[in-house]
């Protein structure tokens, strides 16, 4: 611990409103913090400790200080003189123990987090015990994870991630119905808070907060079937108020309700679970208004290196985009995947069935190939005039199918020529591969 810390630590403890001093969060843990990580440390009071006590203790050693912050609870915040970060969170043994007692022992799950404080409690390094009674607390609570309330936290977040009225997904459909990009990004935000708290409370872990969920969570011995890539997906499709958002969400939860039936702690029959969604199949074209304007394009380091692929869906109210990545392909897939993303959009809502596409493309690879070279090839068994495979066949044969499908116009347009729909799908492209 630095040295103007332990300074900070010997002055609290002359205190004798001070009962103990712990270190959590993930210096506490003993990991391996990254460099923007604070020092959290917890001081648990018998009585309320005097602000000027504590501005005398904190304000010589810190070039920035922030006293009695009470946002979330009780805290001093800055940084030391060494540029040291910290967090001193005031707290009273006795209200901490009845929290965890409602938790742990009487079973009480929460909305999301529902044993971060026990988290905080159990994993800590206790740097001063006054008469024991932090030492006791961690004792008593150091406990194999109980069933009833694994069971609690499924009852609790469970239904949030289905398709009742109140879901967080029903909620985020209705956000991006109506263009309401701050609540997509909250409804979200809320499905996943639910999402993980069931992934390790299924696991028997404690929740370990707000940090890093994807990488610790990926550590669990337990998880749903393609969890990292069902969260990566989540994340491309949030990021960009993606009309298949809602559908995305889904699979997670479908994937996470086969999880938690196999591992006992959702009951049967499976037909209560939300069910899966089926992969969206081409529709059947049907009469309607006026053209989606579609505007794609990919993009790729190296070639073969790192990629990425963009669309642009325009349907004269709402415009829906969406961009992703590979860390390892070529620019003709990326060109490719890009039109095959933006169809499988288009297919998958409801309000677009029917509707005219002109997609707009700057790839003549992609333009000539859909709508001449692909004959030849198929009817060829998908060799070219040199009897040498097609490459990217698998590619060219989805797109074929949503060609066939919804019967798009396909139009070339001249790459970085001042198309304003064009040029937004490029920065899409450079973004995602500079994020990569």
């Amino acid at each position: 611990m630095p040295r103007l810390l332990t300074e900070v630590v010997e002055g609290l403890k002359a205190r004798d409103e001070v009962e103990a001093i712990l270190l959590a969060g993930s210096r506490g843990e003993g990991g391996s913090p990254d460099k923007s990580s604070d020092w959290d440390l917890y001081i648990y009071l018998s009585s309320p400790l005097a602000l000027e006590t504590r501005k005398a203790i904190l304000a010589p050693r810190s070039t920035v200080l922030e006293l009695d912050n009470r946002f979330w609870e009780a805290e001093d915040d800055g940084e030391l003189n060494d540029g040291t970060g910290f967090e001193l969170i005031y707290r009273s043994l006795n209200d901490t123990a009845s929290q965890l007692a409602m938790v742990v022992e009487a079973a009480q799950a929460s909305v999301g987090y529902s044993t971060c404080l026990w988290h905080n409690l159990v994993t800590s390094h206790i740097l001063f015990d006054r008469k024991g009674r932090a030492t006791a607390l961690k004792a008593r609570f150091s406990v194999a994870y109980p069933e009833a309330l694994q069971r609690a936290v499924v009852a609790k977040n469970w239904p949030l991630l289905n398709k009742a009225s109140p879901s967080f997904r029903n909620q985020t459909a209705k956000a991006l119905a109506r263009g309401d990009w701050v609540s997509v990004q909250h409804r979200t935000a809320a499905f996943l808070a639910s999402a993980f708290d069931l992934v390790f409370a299924a696991n028997g872990r404690t929740h370990p907060g707000e940090k890093r969920l994807v990488e610790l969570s990926a550590a669990l011995p337990l998880l749903p079937s393609d969890w990292t890539n069902l969260l990566a997906a989540v994340d491309r499709a949030v990021g960009m108020a993606r009309v298949t958002l809602p559908d995305v969400l889904d699979r997670l939860a479908s994937a996470l309700g086969t999880f938690l039936v196999r591992q006992g702690l959702l009951d049967a029959p499976v037909s209560k679970m939300a069910a899966p969604k089926p992969a969206v199949s081409p529709p059947t074209q049907a009469a309607s208004s006026g053209p989606l304007a579609v505007y794609t394009d990919g993009g790729c380091i190296g070639n073969p290196g790192k990629g990425a692929w963009a669309f642009l869906v325009d349907d004269g109210g709402l415009r829906v985009e969406d961009t992703g990545g590979d860390s390892l392909t070529t620019n003709n897939k990326m060109e490719l995947q890009a039109v095959i993303e933006a169809l499988t959009a288009i297919a998958g809502k409801s309000d677009w069935k029917g509707r005219p596409i002109r997609i707009h493309t700057d790839s003549q690879y992609v333009r000539n190939g859909i709508t001449t070279w692909i004959k030849t090839w198929s009817s060829n068994g998908w060799k070219t005039a040199a009897k040498e495979p097609v490459k990217n066949q698998d590619l060219w044969m989805e797109l074929q199918k949503w060609d066939q499908a919804l019967k798009p116009e396909w139009k070339w347009v001249k790459g970085h020529a001042g198309n304003p729909n064009n040029e937004r799908c490029d920065a899409l492209v450079r973004r995602t591969m500079d994020q990569m």
